[in-house]
């Protein structure tokens, strides 16, 4: 996910056809070669800290070097609007971080040509 090879298939249609359109102004066609993709299965305890991440999207901080990290408060107000019940909070948050850390990690990876 955090490296854009997961989107929903509405998603990329949509993207597809934006760049199908913006190619066509230039006179130029586009052709794509076939996306072989992997399925994605997430198990279902994991689902609501999925959702919370996508949800907050919007949250990164970003500096001169690129992002740096979700903003905290960011985090508590989504969770709070999510509803989350007091006793999952602290579960939740550090799943998060979890998440929050793999992404860094792999726009590193990506940004470092590795």
């Amino acid at each position: 996910m955090a490296l854009g090879l997961v989107e929903s298939e509405e998603d990329e249609q949509q993207r597809r056809e934006a760049a199908e359109e913006a190619a066509a102004v230039m006179g130029l066609r586009i052709r794509r070669a076939p996306v072989i993709s992997e399925a994605l299965y997430l198990w279902p305890e994991n689902v609501p800290s999925w959702n919370l991440f996508q949800a907050m999207s919007t949250q990164w901080m970003v500096g001169m070097a690129g992002a740096t990290g979700l903003s905290y408060p960011g985090v508590e107000v989504v969770m709070r609007k999510a509803r989350v019940k007091r006793r999952d909070e602290e579960r939740i948050f550090h799943e998060i971080q979890c998440m929050e850390r793999a992404t860094l990690s792999a726009w590193r990876e990506k940004t470092d040509g590795k």
